[in-house]
């Protein structure tokens, strides 16, 4: 019923008549005075109206193969006993993207993609929150609750690859959750040198989530510095220097007890300096990643985003244009909101293209950037262009939203590859426990989500082996070392092509030397499914390659 024509019209009438009761609300009275308890009333009217959406379309369906990733790494943290060192060297070093959903685990959620979602619609309730109360702080209750409904608009139908788990939640609510505690600081909503050393843990942290997130968290961190180098508040510039760098100097100090800081390093570090500023995993040269053409073709085009991100940025652009002489002068007494915003917004648009990969996830990072900066303009915008400019803003989301609804289908494209994984998976099931660790070769992370197994090894996909990068035998060194440990039940090798993620591009297990000695030494092979090959563990364990 859900998927039916009839019933994707009535939500259609449902968002568009709630958008324009917002927008009549606004411009007939622009200046009105919302009460707390009103806008209280309508935020959460909003989020409802939101969950009550989206909910009915959950599918436990992988729609991104990273959801995955993070689910994988939920299995083996549940199941190893040393649960700290697991979260840490088990999910892609990125914990804090892990960490959302296996507290949801904890909490009794099942370890699957619907679950995934509603953790991550969670984080997005979490953000269009703080997106609210930033925009207030600048441009009222009336403004903030107009810009907080355009990015509920857009997530009420979100599509499925945008809706699928992903590092970008975490991220962007932790994000979003730093730039409010700047702006409290800038409109002198706080002082305490608590709430200094919290926030420089927090953006500290942003690292964690995910690598992208540093340049968005050492401009908050500086601008936040400034700002109180400007009221002269060294007492909590020291508290946030010392929060900022104590989530890092506490995970050193961990590696370093056991000896493995060189792990760190190697895999939160040097492994994502490779990814984002060399052409090994992406064989687009840096140049072209920044290339207009690349930023219309993968930001704007697309049924996903395009209408709604377009009109973002046409208003980023024409608002403060038509403001020009308003908020030019406000920079004489107030620049600093105005050039962090400018700068956050760049960086944004630096983080959806620096990898030079066409994720389309990636683009995630733009929404709230681009909504703070129209607010803050808007703010400082005479009411006959404002009125223009909010009509505009509403237009542009609920025609995406009339899009993202057509292309809402309940019949998911065929893939071949998953009456492979059905056939894998039931190997896997019929011929291991639950407790019993298992290597996928490859990269089809869903295969250890299906079967509910942890991983044998700290990553759920092997491509990198295949990466010309100096940390290969280092890679090699943590493989041979976790498959001693965990001396894993069953092998098997999935990179072939037009099964794995890019299996033309990158190495079976057996091009890979040491990795190919250590799986003759210790396993045999059992079965050949369409050219999966899978090998089970020898009941008497040969001589350890670390010896």
């Amino acid at each position: 019923m859900i998927y039916n024509l009839y019933f994707k019209l009535l939500l259609f009438v449902v968002f568009f008549l709630s958008t324009l009761w917002i927008y009549k609300v606004y411009i007939n009275d622009p200046k009105r005075k919302v009460s707390g308890k009103g806008a209280a009333a309508i935020i959460a009217t909003i989020l409802v109206l939101i969950w009550a959406v989206r909910v009915p379309f959950l599918r436990d369906k992988e729609y991104d193969i990273d959801t995955s990733t993070w689910l994988s790494a939920v299995i083996a943290i549940n199941h190893y006993p040393d649960k700290l060192w697991t979260l840490l060297n088990y999910t892609d070093a990125r914990p804090l993207t892990v960490f959302p959903l296996l507290a949801g685990s904890w909490a009794g959620m099942p370890v699957n993609y619907s679950s995934a979602e509603i953790i991550g619609l969670v984080l997005w309730t979490g953000t269009v929150l703080l997106l609210y109360q930033v925009c207030k702080l600048f441009a009222g209750k009336s403004l903030s609750l107009v810009m907080a409904w355009s990015l509920a608009l857009f997530l009420g139908t979100i599509c499925p690859i945008f809706a699928a788990y992903n590092s970008e939640h975490s991220s962007i609510f932790m994000v979003t959750a730093g730039v409010a505690l700047f702006f409290l600081y800038v409109y002198r909503r706080w002082t305490s040198p608590a709430v200094a050393t919290f926030t420089g843990i927090l953006l500290g942290s942003l690292v964690y989530a995910k690598f992208q997130n540093a340049p968005m968290g050492l401009l908050t961190g500086a601008f936040l510095l400034l700002a109180m180098a400007q009221r002269k508040d060294w007492r909590n510039i020291a508290a946030l220097l010392v929060g900022c760098l104590l989530p890092t100097v506490l995970i050193n100090v961990f590696y370093g007890l056991r000896g493995k800081l060189d792990v760190f390093w190697n895999n939160y570090f040097w492994n994502y300096f490779y990814y984002s500023f060399t052409t090994q995993f992406s064989s687009m040269p840096i140049a072209e990643r920044f290339s207009p053409g690349r930023v219309v073709r993968f930001i704007f085009y697309a049924t996903s985003s395009g209408i709604y991100v377009l009109t973002l940025a046409a208003l980023a652009i024409a608002v403060p244009v038509l403001s020009f002489k308003k908020w030019s002068s406000e920079l004489k007494t107030n620049w600093i909101p105005f050039v962090f915003t400018f700068l956050l917004l760049l960086l944004s648009v630096y983080a959806v293209l620096q990898s030079g990969n066409n994720f389309e996830h990636y683009k995630l990072f733009l929404f709230v950037p681009l909504l703070i900066f129209n607010a803050l303009f808007l703010s400082v915008t005479p009411p006959e262009i404002r009125k223009y400019a909010v009509g505009l803003l509403l237009l542009g989301g609920i025609l995406q939203t009339a899009v993202s609804l057509k292309y809402l289908d309940k019949d998911i494209a065929y893939d071949q590859r998953d009456d492979i994984d059905k056939k894998v998976v039931g190997h896997i099931v019929q011929n291991s426990r639950s407790s019993d660790p298992v290597v996928v070769w490859g990269w089809r992370d869903g295969l250890l989500v299906d079967a509910q197994r942890p991983m044998g090894y700290r990553d759920v996909h092997t491509f990198h082996f295949s990466l010309k990068s100096p940390l290969v035998p280092n890679w090699t060194r943590d493989f041979v070392e976790d498959m001693e440990e965990n001396k894993p039940k069953i092998f098997i090798e999935a990179m072939i092509r037009d099964y794995s993620e890019r299996g033309d591009l990158f190495l079976p297990h057996d091009k890979v030397p040491v990795v190919r000695e250590y799986v003759q030494r210790h396993y045999r092979l059992v079965r050949e499914l369409n050219g999966i090959r899978i090998f089970h563990r020898k009941e008497t364990p040969a001589i350890s390659l670390l010896r």
